[in-house]
């Protein structure tokens, strides 16, 4: 076909002929078709005007370019903004030529380029931008503001600061809003003087003070706080609070300046604001200011809809100490279990071993098992003298929390005879429950006089118990600690074999990489797979061969654990192989493969993950999208994803292309 007869397919209503004929004349080189491709950047369809502009990269022709940019001055707003789209897509290729646009007669033009400049992201364009300052156009000036701000380069601070004596408030506003998103602790000093004149942009100078992050600025935003101005109060609230979560709350410092009921005030009302942000701003602030006042609005939210907004009331009404402890101590019998959790947690605070008593009172009759585990945490940080008596009673509990909790919290008390000689008791007559808690117990010590007796673990009926028992004796043992593990790899007991091998990879140690070799061809599927884990936390060469041999696995969990293991070994034996499981039944195993192929850098790799970017699997796709996010040159291959059917699938490639 004739690039004449091409050329005609432009015209066509078929969107794929057009598309086609934009990659057929790319390919082609034909540049006679320059300017039908330009007038493609018109096209309805973005994928044709996609297409077009692909296609002139191919043809490279200067003059291609050229009349790309002079689309910017056409009179059709869909024309220009759809230049100034490609543009800004075109990036460093189109570059040099958009700061020479910088210098056009045409008001318009200057526009688009400073704004394309600004989206492309470029700093070259810094030094041209700055001097396009210099035009008289209020307009040119409004876009070239915006750009530097989103270049975000300290350069340009100087020029900036200019701009906020100007009598045209929306440049003021503007370079308010740039210094704060270039975030040059330089710009503080005459932001806060801005702050504190009577201006309209207040909040706004507030907001960009906050990202500035510079703290000796928080007691004139603090001291500004007005009881009419709810709007400015949030916006001082929202400063504040950045600036502390970037230097710590230990900054903050309150003089005799402030009007603390002011501030208290505003707080209050923040508490009740449905942006869970504010919530938060003034919770904090109510806790440094250690206000009475807040403690039961501040226990009142403690089971926010938002879990993240009951942790900062609890970190406040901690803050205020033994004052919030009598409203706290109502808040245990809540129906809300966060609530009753976070109560717990800030009586842990402000609580002395004293002040128990109700909190003790409380596990009998809580139902939760996390809050159960909550207070016997509390009885391990605060030691009370009924606590032992407490937490031997709860080895024996059904649930697993609450029973590790009472271990962990046993083992805080100083070393206690009687806590030996009970649950050393407990090794050889106890539930298996008590036995499993013994254990745990004595290996987390590394009471090393309870060796003999946890070696009859090892023969219990339970494989609980053995699991527990091998865990402890690799503990306890000073010397050769992985000495046990490897021997009990031979063990007829697979239970026996699984732990071993869970062990020898918690422990990194190498003389366990033969003898897991071995286990690796177990007859029992638990002692395979994590026998390929181990390999791939001691992360020896020499496993490598054999883990290769497991990914033919009956099984796919223990395809996935070989799969995990050669990705932390790497080397190129094991990526060759990993490359084969692309066409792997299971789609956990493919996942998986997805989720390491970003880590090699081959073409072969990067073949396969483009492979997997349409997987039958939504799971694949995903997992394909997130790890094909983590490598430059992906993002045409991502976009493909924007209009999957799977939501979640959809919602990675967005993230991913957020990430390049």
């Amino acid at each position: 076909m004739s690039v004449k007869a091409i050329i005609e397919e432009l015209k066509s209503s078929d969107e794929f002929a057009r598309r086609e004929a934009c990659r057929m004349l790319g390919e082609m080189g034909a540049k006679e078709a320059l300017t039908s491709l330009v007038g493609a950047f018109s096209d309805d369809s973005w994928l044709v005007r996609e297409a077009a502009v692909e296609a002139l990269i191919k043809i490279g022709d200067e003059r291609g370019l050229s009349l790309l940019f002079s689309v910017l001055k056409d009179k059709d707003a869909r024309v220009r903004s759809a230049a100034v789209e490609i543009l800004t897509g075109l990036g460093e290729i189109a570059i040099d030529l958009v700061i020479e646009a910088l210098r056009d007669e045409n008001e318009n033009t200057v526009r688009y380029a400073a704004d394309v400049l600004g989206d492309v992201g470029d700093k070259k364009a810094v030094g041209h931008l700055i001097t396009a300052l210099e035009n008289p156009s209020i307009d040119v000036q409004y876009y070239v503001i915006q750009s530097l701000g989103k270049l975000r380069d300290k350069t340009a601070t100087e020029s900036l600061l200019t701009f906020l004596d100007n009598e045209e408030m929306w440049l003021q506003s503007c370079a308010v809003e740039a210094l704060g998103i270039i975030g040059d602790i330089r710009a503080s000093k005459r932001l806060t003087e801005l702050f504190l004149t009577d201006t309209f942009i207040k909040g706004q100078v507030a907001e960009a003070l906050g990202k500035l992050a510079d703290t000796s600025t928080i007691i004139d935003l603090l001291k500004a706080m007005d009881k009419e101005n709810n709007e400015l109060n949030k916006a001082i609230l929202t400063a504040t609070v950045s600036i502390t979560e970037r230097h710590g709350e230990g900054d903050v410092k309150f003089d005799k300046s402030l009007n603390i009921e002011v501030i208290e005030e505003a707080c209050l009302k923040a508490l009740d604001e449905e942006e869970s942000f504010l919530k938060k701003s003034g919770a904090r602030v109510l806790g440094w200011l250690k206000s009475e006042k807040a403690v039961v609005p501040l226990a009142n939210m403690l089971g926010d809809s938002f879990e993240d907004v009951g942790s900062v009331a609890r970190s406040a009404l901690s803050s205020i100490g033994r004052a919030a402890l009598p409203v706290l101590i109502e808040q245990l019998s809540a129906n809300e279990k966060m609530t009753r959790i976070f109560a717990i947690e800030a009586i842990n605070e402000v609580a002395t071993r004293k002040d128990l008593a109700p909190l003790l009172s409380r596990l009998k009759d809580e139902t939760d098992d996390e809050a159960r585990r909550a207070i016997v945490s509390v009885i391990g940080k605060k030691t009370p003298d009924n606590g032992i008596e407490i937490l031997l009673g709860l080895l024996n509990d059904e649930s697993d929390l609450v029973r590790k909790a009472a271990v962990i919290s046993l083992a805080a008390y100083p070393k206690n005879e009687s806590i030996f000689e009970k649950l050393d008791e407990a090794l050889s007559t106890g539930t298996s429950q008590e036995k499993k808690s013994a254990a745990e117990y004595f290996g987390g010590t590394k009471e090393t006089r309870a060796a003999k007796d946890l070696e009859l673990l090892l023969k219990d009926e339970d494989p609980g118990v053995k699991q527990a028992g091998v865990f402890a004796l690799a503990k306890v043992q000073d010397i050769n600690v992985g000495s046990l593990p490897i021997m009990l790899l031979g063990s007829e007991d697979p239970v026996l074999r699984k732990s071993a091998a869970i062990v020898l990879g918690d422990l990194k140690d190498k003389r366990g990489v033969e003898p897991l070799c071995i286990t690796l061809n177990d007859n029992d599927i638990w002692v395979r797979y994590y026998s390929a884990l181990a390999l791939g936390a001691i992360g020896d060469e020499r496993s490598a061969v054999r883990l290769i041999d497991g990914l033919q696995d009956e099984i796919g969990g223990v395809r996935l654990a070989c799969v995990r293991s050669l990705v932390s070994i790497g080397g190129t034996a094991g990526e060759k192989a990993l490359i084969e499981l692309v066409t792997d039944q299971d789609e956990d195993v493919r996942k998986t493969l997805a989720e390491a192929l970003h880590t090699f850098s081959s073409q072969k790799s990067h073949d396969t993950l483009r492979r997997l970017l349409s997987d039958n699997s939504w799971k694949v796709r995903e997992a394909a999208a997130k790890s094909a996010g983590e490598i430059k040159g992906f993002e045409k291959d991502i976009e493909v994803l924007l209009t999957d059917t799977n939501r979640f699938v959809k919602e990675a490639a967005k993230t991913a292309l957020g990430a390049n």
